[in-house]
């Protein structure tokens, strides 16, 4: 039974492109589908690197620790803004609202360290790698937040959005 209670996750993320254009994914394990009507048998999503905003931390503070923790990719200057993304999910009984901030980073590097994951990242986190967005486009799995490969090849042809725009679909 879900809790009457949300609990809000503000949440950071980043779109890592390399300089061959590439975009940083893992695989989510969520043990069922984010999509039933489309993928009922589907138990797993792509994601962005990133994670929960920690009280009192900056978004932008926040991406650059999720994504060194998750990757080890540090990134030395700022990080734009490219989107947002409202959503709630059901979690273990209780009933989520996350708000992503989404940032864009290039990355030089191409190299992963993943010694910074915690033993609860291991259990829903794998498959961390770069993909061509070529790949991304064609996949029939599931992407979140959805609209990413749009906004990750204009990224790669050096469009910024002049604001963050909204990406994906609220549940």
């Amino acid at each position: 039974m879900i809790e009457a209670s949300v609990i809000e996750r503000p949440t950071a993320r980043v779109i890592v492109l390399d300089t061959s254009d590439r975009i940083l994914l893992f695989r989510a394990m969520i043990g069922h589908s984010v999509e039933p009507e489309r993928l009922p048998d589907a138990t797993s999503f792509l994601a962005l690197p990133g994670g929960g905003i920690e009280p009192g931390e900056a978004p932008e503070v926040a991406a650059r620790r999720e994504l060194a923790e998750e990757t080890g990719i540090l990134v030395d200057g700022p990080l734009a803004m490219v989107a947002h993304r409202t959503t709630g999910y059901d979690w273990k009984g209780r009933r989520y609202l996350t708000r992503e901030h989404i940032f864009f980073h290039r990355s030089l590097t191409t190299e992963l360290d993943r010694t910074g994951w915690l033993e609860t990242d291991k259990r829903w986190m794998s498959d961390l790698g770069w993909w061509t967005l070529d790949a991304l486009v064609a996949t029939d799995e599931i992407v979140r937040p959805q609209g990413l490969a749009v906004l990750a090849r204009d990224l790669s042809r050096g469009i910024l959005p002049a604001s963050a725009v909204e990406l994906g679909r609220r549940r």
